[in-house]
C-alpha cells in the first residue's frame, strides 16, 4: 500500500468525507455539514476512533490541497449508561472505487477495530450507534462492502427501514384522536417525564438532547395524563434530528426541503390495544402539516405495516450486521 497514509480524521474533514461517500456509491445518502457536525458533537465522540487513508503520491483533492481522501472509518465506544460496555460500532465505512482491493479498506478497518478492542469492546455492530448515521448497511451498499465484512467475520441479520410519510394525501386525517384525548406541544417537561418512566434507556437520552437543542416533543394526554410523546422534527430546528439525516439539501439532495422527522414515539403500555398509537402519530404528522410541512421521515422502524396504514411507505432499507472482535 505503498503512497498511502493512515491518519485520524477530525471535524474539519467533513467536506472531504462526504465526497468520498459519494463517490464511493454512496449518492443516495448524502452526507451533509449539519449531519457530519452531529454526529461530532455527540459525547461518544472520539479522535482516536475516526481514520482515513490519504493519498501521499502527489494527488489533489477537490479543494485543491494534497492528500486526497481514499477511505474512511468512523468508528464508535459509546459511554452511555444504557449502552452495552462490550459493544463498538462502525458508524460509517467507505473507500474509493479505484482504490478496493488495494489495502485501504484492511488497513482502516484493523486501526479502528484496534482502538476498539483497545476500549474494552468486543463485540461489532455496523452502525446503530448514539447520533447514529446509519441504522445498519444500506441495502443499496456496493457488494464489496458486504464482501468485505464477511470476510471479517461480520453477518448480515434482519432489515430496518426509514420510511417516507406524505403529509398532503389525506391518510392522516382518517385518523382522529378519540374524545378527551389531546396531543400538546406546551409541556415538555412531562413528555420527558413520560419518557424516564415508560422508556427508560435510549429513548430518554436522546429525545432530552433533541428537547435541549430546540426540537419539539409533543405529549399525548387525558384528563391531565400523559400517555405517549413523538419527536416532531423540522429541517428549521438547530439540530438535525435523526429521522433527516439523509435529507441533506444540495446537489444530490432527495427530499423536498419542507419534509419533517418523526420519532422517537411510544404510548404507554397499559393504553396500548385501543388505536392511540395510530392516532398518536396521525396528530403528530398534522403537527407538522399544520407548520407547512408536505412530508415525513419515520426512521429506524420495522413496524412499516403499522405505519403504512397511514400512507408511509419505505424510503431507504438497510441491514442489521454484527460480528465479534
Amino acid at each position: 500500500m505503498s503512497g498511502v497514509r493512515i491518519a485520524p480524521l477530525g471535524r474539519g474533514d467533513g467536506e472531504d468525507v462526504a465526497v468520498l461517500w459519494r463517490d464511493a456509491g454512496m449518492a443516495g445518502h448524502p452526507l451533509g455539514p449539519a449531519a457530519w457536525r452531529a454526529w461530532w458533537a455527540s459525547p461518544d465522540a472520539d479522535a482516536g476512533l475516526a481514520w482515513g487513508a490519504r493519498d501521499t503520491r502527489g494527488a489533489r483533492d477537490a479543494r485543491g490541497a494534497r492528500g486526497r481522501l481514499l477511505g474512511a472509518l468512523l468508528a464508535r465506544a459509546p459511554v452511555r449508561r444504557w449502552a452495552p460496555d462490550d459493544i463498538g460500532h462502525v458508524a460509517l465505512f467507505a473507500v474509493a472505487e479505484g482504490e478496493r482491493g488495494h489495502g485501504v479498506g484492511a488497513a482502516l478497518w484493523d486501526a479502528a477495530t484496534g482502538a476498539l478492542r483497545a476500549r474494552g469492546r468486543r463485540r461489532l455492530r455496523v452502525g446503530a450507534d448514539p447520533e447514529r448515521l446509519l441504522p445498519g448497511v444500506p441495502l443499496n451498499a456496493p457488494e464489496a462492502t458486504w464482501r468485505f465484512l464477511r470476510a471479517r467475520g461480520v453477518r448480515p441479520g434482519g432489515l430496518e427501514a426509514d420510511l417516507r410519510l406524505d403529509l398532503m394525501d389525506g391518510a392522516i386525517d382518517a385518523h382522529p384522536l378519540p374524545s378527551g384525548v389531546e396531543c400538546v406541544d406546551d409541556d415538555p417537561e412531562a413528555a420527558l417525564a413520560f419518557v424516564g418512566r415508560a422508556f427508560p434507556g435510549r429513548w430518554v437520552d436522546e429525545v432530552a438532547r433533541a428537547v435541549a437543542a430546540g426540537t419539539t416533543v409533543l405529549g399525548l394526554r387525558r384528563a391531565g395524563v400523559t400517555l405517549g410523546f413523538c419527536l416532531a422534527q423540522r429541517p428549521t430546528d438547530a439540530a438535525p434530528g435523526q429521522g433527516l439525516t439523509w435529507t441533506a439539501l444540495g446537489p444530490w439532495g432527495p427530499l423536498d426541503p419542507h419534509t419533517g422527522g418523526l420519532g422517537p414515539l411510544g404510548i404507554d403500555a397499559a393504553a396500548r390495544g385501543g388505536g392511540l398509537g395510530l392516532a398518536l402519530v396521525a396528530a403528530s404528522a398534522c403537527w407538522l402539516r399544520d407548520r407547512g410541512l408536505r412530508a415525513a421521515v419515520i426512521d429506524w422502524t420495522t413496524l412499516t405495516a403499522f405505519y403504512g396504514r397511514l400512507g408511509a411507505s419505505a424510503w431507504r432499507v438497510y441491514q442489521r450486521a454484527e460480528g465479534e472482535l
